[in-house]
């Protein structure tokens, strides 16, 4: 997953995306090159388990 992809599904810019991951704030990021991926099996598993930290609400 790309940056741009993270970012629109987060609902905010790639700026942030980048600065969150250097804070170690998102998992599963992975520098190939100059560019910056995501595994998507990851990223389902820590947004659901953000969810379901704070109390399940959509």
């Amino acid at each position: 997953m790309t940056v741009e992809e993270l970012a629109a599904l987060l609902h905010t810019s790639k700026g942030a995306v980048y600065a969150r991951h250097a804070r170690g704030g998102i998992p599963g990021g992975v520098r190939l090159g100059r560019t910056l991926r995501f595994d998507p099996r990851i990223i389902a598993q820590w947004l659901s388990a953000n969810s379901a930290s704070a109390g399940g609400r959509s």
